[in-house]
């Protein structure tokens, strides 16, 4: 199992989570609509790639990976919030 892979892909997750939890804050109930889909199908594709680790695997690359990824995806995710709201969303709460 490839440590990029799961850091990836837990990276996916916890970014839309930041993301989301922006989006329901500033009321954008498209946006968290939409986030809430991408969500759903980034962590299918966490479960099925992880299913096979045990908790005697958290030390190991694939669970240090899977561990790192939450830290680095929630701050990304604040960081890009605003970019989001200015250039995708345009200012607009939906």
């Amino acid at each position: 199992m490839s440590a990029l892979i799961i850091f990836i892909s837990q990276f996916a997750v916890v970014f839309l989570l930041g993301i989301q939890s922006q989006m329901v804050r500033d009321a954008n109930c498209a946006g968290a609509a939409v986030g809430s889909l991408f969500i759903g199908a980034s962590q299918f594709f966490v479960f099925s790639i992880i299913g096979g680790l045990s908790a005697g695997d958290m030390f190991t690359v694939e669970g240090i990976a899977f561990m790192l990824s939450g830290p680095a995806a929630i701050v990304a995710s604040i960081k890009t919030h605003p970019y989001m709201v200015k250039h995708v969303f345009k200012g607009r709460k939906q």
